[in-house]
């Protein structure tokens, strides 16, 4: 891990700053020594703040933290040149090049249908191997692709999210959203999963292509929110069918979605995460079970402190309790909580206007 060990008891201050341009005050606190917080030291982050705390020194107390984070721009907008033909590697109109560039280089007239994967992806799907390339610099939302349950997956339909450069090894983040938009994962019903979170940026080409993150945003089949074990295949999944980076897997989900994130967290702890983003979840169930050894895991979580759908106690217990842990401390464990906010505490959040960088944060971690 990128974060260093505390061994000092973690207050748990709770900082009411105003977000930049948004209008509401949100509070957002740090314990154990998160982001880039020094040894012993406990950061607090305020508005603005972009993900990485502050540094503190030796037994020390930042407050603050890195305004904007070192993220991409709030709003997203494309940092490429729109079309152009695939880099070296580039996608093949049909078959998988099993561990190199298809022969034929780029496909006419760019990319193939959902980009091309490192080491030449058909638009059937990822290589399982290869030496990488570059994709469309286009919009972020031409290298959007629905995969409809059975053509890439089993047990599920997802989208799938292609950055325009797959070397070196990309980071791989995993979005889990609401019951709203729970559906079959068939071709129709995947457009649900377009409502809320990354997807919708991507979709609204508000997702900028400096992003170097592969997202996959699963649709949870029936009723209710994902059990820890659809989580884990679905990560097991991922890991294995596309070329990404296994140090760098993030997990992040909103309401329902958060809530299996969290059960997720709970059964299998780091096991294959560098960390996690939590949006109006509930974690109750995860501190029950782990106690103290969540924060083996880097967390930042959020919620609308007038959330009438998920009590924003499901946020608090366990960040409070994290907060108290010393033995081990926790790697980074950051609670947020906006004032005024209801059950959507997720848009401003996800497309950064809280000024809260979550991208930038879920990068500073890697798998031990």
């Amino acid at each position: 891990m990128n974060a260093r060990r505390s061994l000092h008891v973690s207050l748990w201050p709770l900082t009411l700053a105003l977000l930049a341009g948004c209008g509401d005050d949100d509070s957002s606190t740090a314990a154990g020594t998160g982001g880039k917080a020094g040894s012993g030291g406990v950061s607090t982050g305020g508005a603005g703040g972009g993900g990485a705390a502050g540094s503190a020194g030796a037994g020390g107390t930042s407050s603050g933290g890195a305004a904007g984070g070192a993220g991409a721009p709030t709003g997203g907008g494309s940092a490429g040149v729109g079309g152009g033909s695939a880099g070296v590697g580039g996608a093949s109109s049909g078959g998988a090049s099993s561990g190199g560039a298809s022969s034929g280089g780029a496909s006419s007239g760019g990319a193939s249908s959902g980009g091309a994967s490192s080491g030449g992806a058909s638009s059937g799907g990822a290589s399982s191997g290869g030496t990488g390339g570059s994709v469309s610099a286009g919009p972020s939302s031409s290298r959007h692709t629905a995969r409809p349950i059975g053509t890439k997956y089993a047990q599920q339909g997802y989208w799938e999210y292609l950055p325009p450069v797959m070397t070196p090894k990309p980071p791989l983040m995993v979005f889990l959203h609401g019951v709203g938009e729970n559906g079959s994962g068939d071709a129709t019903e995947l457009a649900k999963v377009k409502a809320a979170g990354p997807p919708k940026l991507i979709g609204k080409d508000q997702w900028p292509n400096s992003r170097p993150f592969v997202v996959l945003s699963p649709q949870h089949p029936g009723g209710g929110c994902p059990s820890a074990a659809e989580v884990h295949d679905f990560i097991t999944f991922a890991i294995g069918a596309y070329p990404i980076d296994p140090k760098r897997v993030y997990l992040t989900g909103l309401s329902c979605g958060a809530i299996g994130s969290w059960s997720y967290v709970g059964a299998h702890l780091n096991e294959k995460i560098a960390a996690f983003v939590s949006i109006a979840g509930d974690g109750k169930g995860a501190w029950g079970k782990q106690g103290c050894k969540l924060g083996q895991v880097p967390i930042w979580a959020f919620h609308g402190d007038q959330d009438g759908t998920v009590d924003v106690s499901g946020t608090k217990v366990p960040m409070e309790g994290l907060a108290q842990c010393t033995a081990p401390a926790p790697v980074a464990a950051k609670m947020t909580i906006y004032p005024g906010v209801g059950h959507d505490s997720w848009t401003k959040t996800y497309d950064l206007s809280a000024g809260h960088d979550i991208y930038a944060w879920m990068l500073g971690f890697t798998h031990p």
